[in-house]
């Protein structure tokens, strides 16, 4: 079969987006996990993970969380090999693959994702000399992201108690967390 686009991700970056994808949200298109130029990515407006996917060019794509969960429950949490590949089949549709044995056919979300390069943080060079609050319940995403990606514990770097916190995960994933506003 003949596809408009291509592109190979990593599985792991998926599954490790999709707990920041919004569940319910008016704003439909946080609903979703972005692969876009470069990165994959996924925010439910308070805490973001963005994900380095340098194989990815010239497209943007919503794939819909509950397309990614079915993946899930068909490949399971820990396949073989960590690759995927995302195709255009029509103006329409697009597949996600696993070896082409293990595949899923959905309809992106239709609508603009935020510019997550605008939410986007580098990571602080020294702690700030004061307490930030953090929402426990988006740690806890966190550390459910770091479970997927292998990792034992994310690093918080924050800048100011009402400033977004730069979370690393590894060299290729990183987050933004917001903090609780007082």
């Amino acid at each position: 079969m003949e596809f408009i686009k291509q592109v190979s991700v990593k599985y792991s970056h998926l599954q490790a987006a999709l707990p920041f994808a919004a569940k319910n949200d008016v704003r439909f298109y946080l609903t979703g996990v972005l692969v876009k130029d470069g990165i994959i990515a996924a925010t439910n407006g308070h805490c973001a993970l963005i994900c380095n996917a340098d194989d990815v060019h010239d497209m943007e794509v919503i794939i819909p969380r509950i397309a990614i969960e079915s993946l899930i429950k068909k490949l399971g949490k820990s396949p073989m090999h960590d690759e995927i590949k995302i195709s255009q089949i029509d103006k329409d549709f697009w597949l996600m693959d696993y070896k082409e044995d293990v595949y899923e056919i959905f309809k992106p979300i239709d609508g603009k994702f935020p510019d997550i390069a605008r939410v986007d943080i580098k990571k602080p060079a020294e702690a700030p000399n004061e307490f930030v609050h953090w929402n426990l319940d988006y740690i806890h995403i966190f550390m459910k992201c770091a479970k997927t990606l292998k990792i034992f514990c994310p690093k918080f770097f924050p800048t100011a108690h009402n400033q977004p916190t730069y979370v690393e995960l590894n060299d290729e994933v990183h987050g933004v967390l917001m903090p609780i506003r007082e």
